[in-house]
């Protein structure tokens, strides 16, 4: 086995632990919510305002479960960024090298707001503690 083969089995191996992590932790979990600025933008803004207002009353009330999500999605998309790394072409032409970079580098900022959020609601200091149960 070559050394990318293993590390993609390693890469593949971590994200069927942290799926299953996942799944234990929220089976029996409303959905945390979130909407993207880009999802908000199609409202007006009373809508957005409200959609934004419930959201953070629910990570206020749900600290703990909404952190995880955030930390859990977060680890997923970097996961999914190594596999590609990892898997990629040997050969790619300068315009594939320059889409493939463009693509990584914005999952990348997409894995860190989601990390970043946890932080924010962790820090909270208006955030219910709770533990899981």
């Amino acid at each position: 086995m070559t050394e990318a083969s293993i590390s993609r089995n390693l890469i593949e191996n971590a994200v069927d632990a942290v799926q299953q992590a996942a799944d234990s932790i929220f089976s029996n979990q409303p959905a945390v919510p979130f909407h993207s600025n880009t999802d908000l933008l199609s409202l007006d803004e009373k809508e957005r305002e409200e959609i934004q207002r419930d959201e953070e009353e629910n990570y206020r009330v749900r600290p703990t479960i909404s952190a995880l999500s955030f930390c859990l999605t977060s680890v997923l998309s970097l996961l999914a960024i190594a596999h590609s790394l990892v898997d990629q072409p040997e050969v790619l032409s300068p315009v594939e090298r320059d889409q493939l970079w463009k693509k990584l580098a914005a999952e990348t900022k997409m894995a860190g707001r989601a990390a970043y959020r946890a932080a924010l609601i962790l820090s909270d200091p208006g955030a219910e503690r709770s533990s899981l149960q």
